[in-house]
């Protein structure tokens, strides 16, 4: 079997309302600032959405008004791996400063399950980020650690 494909964007449709100037003003200082994304060029396409670039090759979060928009429960969400604990309290903190400007984010806390393996045991450590959007971000920091050995490894994707 050759390469599988990866990931490359998640669409969403939003209430066009919220993707005004103003809301896309919004958009792009929160998501900016927490994630360091940034605005994509979004000439050639219609219906004027607004496309951020993660910062991976080829990976964005695409925005595009419409009406009906997407409405999702509260925890639907999509998830980056980050590849330390420091760059996802990082992020976290980054969120959490944001909350007393802005009565639209949302942030569960950082929190860490462990999964026994029948030789490793993996840790995974995730928080969720929501702002404007319908889907919440989750981040995952993922560690595999062998039983019986205290050196821990980092899951690479």
């Amino acid at each position: 079997m050759g390469d599988r494909p990866t990931l490359n964007h998640v669409a969403i449709t939003m209430a066009p309302s919220v993707l005004d100037e103003r809301g896309r003003s919004d958009v792009l200082a929160f998501y900016g600032d927490v994630f360091g994304w940034t605005e994509g060029d979004n000439t050639g396409e219609s219906g004027n959405p607004l496309i951020l670039y993660t910062g991976a090759f080829g990976q964005f979060v695409y925005l595009l008004p419409a009406d009906p928009p997407l409405h999702a429960p509260a925890l639907d969400h999509f998830g980056f791996q980050v590849g330390t604990l420091d760059e996802l309290h990082a992020i976290v903190e980054r969120a959490k400063s944001w909350l007393p400007r802005d009565e639209r984010v949302r942030v569960i806390d950082v929190h860490a399950r462990i999964t026994a393996g029948p030789t490793h045991d993996y840790t995974t450590t995730s928080a969720y980020i929501g702002f404007v959007l319908p889907l919440m971000v989750e981040l995952q920091h993922l560690e595999k650690k062998p039983r019986g050995n205290d050196a821990p490894s980092v899951v690479s994707s």
